[in-house]
């Protein structure tokens, strides 16, 4: 009869304080549909466990080879296990079932009047100071000279460098006109200086020259 049956109670799991009646010889307990009881919870196997009713009377558990392990009261259960009233049982870690006997169940909490019991909260204990951390010093820093000044960046001696431009020129200028007379006194000195002054540049000598008396011999 189901008044007969063991219970299960979910104490923790997806529908708390959701009971099952054990009304089947064996009861297979997993996520797949096809289970007696389905927990859709990803940590348990499609069938994860299984409570047999023995021809003695006597309740078990068995592992059906779960992933995240089958539990009583804390110990896993390798292979099977036998079950007695008030054991809690535990599908890895996040479905939590109470197994209870026939006539064994759990009073219904909703039913106990507790208005009527104070509830008497114990003070909490003073809180014990931290322990007084010991004060250390840093050690002093070694002394580090101070560092020395940068050196000025010489200045650009505009002067001198305008005096060695007006040098320069004038060297150059020097032996331009060196050169220059030179190649008049060649050139006077060449021919009687017909390849100077009877050339292309008589009719300079002419007008510089010609007022001077200059006349030069170009026949």
């Amino acid at each position: 009869m189901v008044e007969e049956s063991a219970l299960l109670v979910v104490r923790q799991g997806p529908y708390p304080d959701e009971e099952y009646r054990l009304t089947r010889q064996v009861t297979v307990m997993g996520r797949g549909p096809n289970n007696d009881i389905v927990f859709a919870d990803p940590e348990i196997s499609r069938q994860h466990a299984q409570i047999v009713l023995g021809e003695d009377g006597v309740y078990s558990i068995k592992d059906l080879g779960s992933t995240n392990g089958l539990f009583v009261n804390g110990r896993r259960v390798v292979g099977s296990a036998p079950l007695s009233s008030g054991d809690v049982v535990s599908l890895g870690e996040s479905i939590v079932l109470g197994f209870y006997l026939p006539g064994a169940e759990p009073e219904d909490e909703d039913d106990t009047p507790t208005a009527e019991i104070p509830v008497v909260v114990p003070p909490a204990p003073p809180a014990e100071p931290a322990p007084a951390m010991p004060m250390t010093t840093a050690p002093p820093l070694p002394y580090a000279p101070a560092p020395y000044p940068a050196a000025p960046a010489p200045e650009i001696d505009d002067d001198g460098r305008l005096r060695r431009r007006l040098i320069l020129g004038c060297l150059v200028l020097l032996v331009l006109i060196f050169l220059c007379t030179a190649t008049l006194f060649f050139l006077d000195a060449y021919d009687n200086g017909r390849l100077l002054y009877c050339g292309v540049l008589r009719p300079f000598w002419e007008a510089i020259l010609g007022p001077l008396g200059f006349a030069p011999a170009c026949g």
